[in-house]
């Protein structure tokens, strides 16, 4: 053990390898050493957006290594079509229509509203986040998101450091994937804007642009003001590894929650990986060098856990936060039909990946349905802490036994809601589409509940063949769990925790 902690705390003091040692043997003997956590996500990358998921363009090395290596999940979940809630799910294991986070960019993390970052922390780790955060506003007086309109609204100010993190280095919403302060190309929502024709490399070098309105943000009232060029990929990571191997974690687990903005708009990529697509137009070359951008990194990541020699008893589990944007074609969503947005397969089914190497048989694949509002049960369960007393209703499900493979399935369907894009949904919410998905079946209404689609998920994933009628008593049983699981919901909402 002393030679061990000797060799992975090298780099530390005398004392402070001794002070790690010893508490290390001292973890040993009341029981297992909680694992380390990691929890990578993208943003905007399709269920197909990724090599070994079969797209034959895209270069994504690390990944597919990890796909080879690791637990692959093939039948992966976003709690919802768009970003904010698929994020809020993961901090708390309910669906955040609980809290009234139901599109992108609205509500925020009530300050009642429990995560894991809070309950970890309070039995022993070490807490960071690092990138995107997109769950609440990060300053009571300066606007940052697009979305919050032309003022900040501090009624909405729900920052990581108000929610269980001890270090933050995250922005509020999305950034341009290439030198993330300044933007090169249209205006936010005009007509060029979605692809940067455009690299510049150096500040002085940046002409015909606008500088991107989000910071990143450490802590109240703090902010990194200095330029930051580059990958934002690689500007992200750097800040989290720079926690991972901290002396504030040497001795302790840790939670590292690094949620990229690769590869949402605005997408661009730098020259050495734009350079890796070159027979491709200027726009692809910047979709899918993003992609390899941000892939390295997960590579980068992986190679520096074994190098510190924690990666066997580290969790890193990577997923994307919901299906391919549905503002541009150089995306995939594989076999799977629709994109972000829709509660089709397309829009809530992503890639994702996990990893235990101390705890999971690797080089296999998991067909069962698992859903990012399962994080917060099982990674609960993996590092050995209860659910808080005061814990409120979970929608997720402790799937440690189906990741260990001591089961095949889940035990509940996942079941969504979510307004419909572009409705403009009323105060009723009347405007919302709504889905169940069970073993084998899914229920869908895209349309409010006026009409309903039956699909056999096990035999038609690209849902091409609805069989509603066929199986009316299959439609009536998901509809009346449907309907139970949505007035729990609501009553939830209206009820302070």
């Amino acid at each position: 053990m002393l030679r061990l902690c000797f060799t992975v705390f090298a780099a530390y003091s005398i004392a402070a390898i001794l002070a790690a040692c010893q508490a290390d043997t001292e973890r040993s003997a009341e029981g297992p050493i909680p694992p380390n956590i990691i929890l990578v996500m993208s943003d905007d990358q399709g269920w197909g957006d990724v090599a070994y998921n079969g797209n034959s363009v895209v270069q994504t090395p690390n990944l597919d290594a990890m796909a080879r290596e690791g637990v692959r999940l093939d039948r992966f979940y976003a709690a919802a079509p768009v970003c904010s809630p698929t994020r809020a799910s993961v901090l708390t294991g309910r669906h955040p229509f609980r809290y009234g986070i139901e599109w992108a960019g609205q509500g925020h993390l009530p300050e009642d509203e429990i995560t894991i970052a809070e309950v970890l922390k309070s039995n022993g780790y070490r807490t960071g986040i690092f990138g995107k955060w997109h769950v609440g506003e990060l300053s009571r007086t300066v606007n940052q998101s697009y979305f919050a309109g032309d003022q900040a609204d501090p009624e909405h100010y729900a920052p990581p450091w108000d929610n269980g993190f001890d270090v933050t280095f995250a922005t509020e919403s999305m950034m341009p994937t290439y030198n993330p302060y300044f933007h090169v190309g249209g205006a936010y929502g005009a007509d060029d804007y979605r692809f940067i024709q455009n690299v510049a490399v150096e500040r002085d070098q940046i002409s015909d642009g606008f500088r991107w309105r989000d910071y990143f943000w450490t802590g109240p009232g703090q902010f990194i003001d200095e330029w930051l060029g580059g990958d934002v990929s690689e500007i992200v990571m750097d800040r989290a590894l720079e926690f991972i191997e901290s002396k504030d974690v040497s001795n302790k687990p840790f939670l590292a929650i690094i949620w990229f903005h690769a590869p949402h708009t605005p997408v661009v990529a730098g020259n050495a990986d734009r350079g890796v697509y070159p027979d491709l137009k200027i726009e692809a070359q910047h979709w899918f060098g993003t992609l390899t951008a941000m892939d390295r990194q997960v590579g980068r990541l992986r190679t520096r856990l074994r190098e510190l020699q924690i990666s066997d008893n580290t969790i890193v589990w990577f997923n994307s936060d919901n299906g391919p944007s549905y503002i541009h074609d150089y995306n995939s969503a594989g076999p799977f039909k629709g994109k972000k947005a829709e509660l089709t397969e397309g829009g809530v089914r992503v890639p994702s990946i996990v990893e235990w190497p101390a705890r999971f048989d690797g080089q296999r694949s998991i067909k069962a349905a698992v859903s990012t509002s399962d994080f917060y049960p099982t990674l609960l369960a993996a590092a050995g802490v209860d659910t808080p007393v005061n814990q409120p209703t979970l929608d997720g499900e402790n799937v440690l036994p189906l990741l260990i493979g001591e089961v095949t399935d889940r035990h509940q369907a996942i079941a969504f809601q979510s307004p419909i894009r572009g409705s403009g949904y009323d105060a009723d919410k009347t405007q919302l589409q709504f889905a169940l998905s069970g073993d084998r079946y899914k229920l869908i209404s895209g349309d409010g509940g006026a009409s309903w689609q039956l699909y056999d998920l096990q035999n038609d994933p690209s849902e091409s063949n609805n069989i509603a009628e066929q199986k009316s008593a299959v439609v009536r049983l998901m509809r009346a769990q449907l309907d139970e699981w949505r007035v729990l919901v609501s009553e939830d909402a209206t009820t302070p925790n």
